[in-house]
């Protein structure tokens, strides 16, 4: 069977992007600008706002959406009334009534915005600056025979300037692994996490790993995917490259908007990444100060589990290779983990288990949530 022919964009230089905008818009050398004249000359308004004039050969191109004919398919026949109901149908056709009706209620796939620092002076640029909007997606928490079966659910979104370096957003994406070290701790639940005092990780970007390097004990995990890309189907023949995270701009990147990029921390916590938005900014723009970038723009509410057998309680444990749990890993809160896995203080069964918190943390954790609160589906 043949491949089907594809087209993809090409990748973009963000600084050649940059200096190509600045030329376009300049005109003759000598001629100055038309955002920082004091008053433009305009044309007819009609001449200049017209839809001619914003088309592009590189446009996408746009598919005429051609309904197809309706098919008929068969309802279920409900039970009639003088029927014997399942408790279960029962149980179904309450929830369905009560399940969300408002389409702008809470989903997964909602996210709240937050409006841009205000409390600042205004960003004084003396030449035109690019202005990235980076989209991050959560891990997948859900895995069957080794594959993710979960599709990436938005987590942040972050704005960074062009001159932001790499090691900047990386400081401030949020995670759960961020800082620590996870060990089994099935036999002693309350024994103390290990130290940590490396923090490796890496950003790959169009064909390029960027590792960071701050710390020299890092470990570089770019290579060990590269020895699996020697012998992997379609990756053999690629040209990949390996450089440092520290000293690496934005503006220095090649890019695809909108295409997938990946990020790994933590031996194997990988999240999927998106510029979404490249906007350029010039010496009038209204922005806050170059000292917040990049600033979170938007975050999702539904980052947190709740526990799988109670349902009340944020988890504070990720338990592995349990044969008395449905699923595989399972998010537990303290009071359920303990009270199912363990009798007097003893280890009940065979299973992994890892604690996100110490107990100390775990204690507040809960103490804030009062035992009642709800942070997850």
């Amino acid at each position: 069977m043949e491949r089907p022919n594809t087209v993809t964009e090409s990748a973009l230089n963000l600084r050649g992007f940059l200096a190509e905008y600045q030329t376009k818009l300049s005109g003759a050398p000598d001629d100055e600008p038309f955002f920082l004249q004091t008053n433009p000359v305009l044309v007819d308004v009609g001449d200049s706002c017209s839809l001619d004039l914003i088309e592009s050969p590189d446009d996408s191109s746009i598919a005429v959406f051609q309904p197809g004919t309706d098919q008929l398919r068969p309802n279920f026949v409900q039970p009639s009334r003088d029927q014997h109901v399942p408790s279960t149908f029962l149980a179904l056709t309450q929830h369905k009534a009560k399940s969300r009706k408002c389409a702008f209620g809470r989903t997964q796939y909602t996210h709240k915005l937050n409006p841009p620092p205000r409390d600042c002076s205004d960003l004084q640029l003396d030449a035109c600056e690019l202005e990235l909007t980076v989209r991050i997606y959560r891990p997948p928490r859900a895995y069957h025979r080794g594959f993710k079966v979960e599709i990436p659910v938005f987590a942040e979104e972050y704005v960074c300037l062009g001159s932001n370096y790499l090691t900047e957003l990386r400081d401030k994406i949020s995670c759960v692994c961020r800082g620590k070290r996870f060990v089994d701790i099935s036999h002693e639940p309350d024994a103390p996490l290990p130290a940590i005092d490396t923090n490796p990780g890496y950003f790959f970007i169009n064909d390029t790993f960027y590792n960071d390097k701050r710390n020299p004990n890092n470990p570089d995990y770019s290579q060990t995917v590269l020895k699996w890309a020697t012998r992997a189907n379609g990756v053999n023949g690629e040209s990949l490259k390996v450089e440092n995270m520290e000293g690496k701009r934005f503006i220095d990147l090649t890019v695809s908007p909108g295409s997938p990029l990946h990020y790994l921390h933590h031996g194997n916590c990988e999240h999927l990444f998106v510029i979404s938005q490249i906007e350029v900014l010039t010496p009038r723009s209204k922005r806050p100060d170059r000292s917040l970038y990049p600033y979170p723009h938007a975050f999702s509410t539904f980052n947190r589990r709740t526990c799988y057998m109670c349902g009340i309680r944020s988890y504070s444990f990720i338990v592995e290779q349990s044969r008395r749990q449905l699923h595989d890993p399972s998010y537990l809160c303290r009071s359920c983990f303990l009270s199912f896995f363990y009798v007097d203080g003893v280890k009940v069964g065979q299973f992994k288990a890892y604690r996100i918190y110490d107990h100390a943390e775990d204690e507040e954790e809960e103490r804030k949530e009062g035992e009642v609160v709800v942070l997850d589906e």
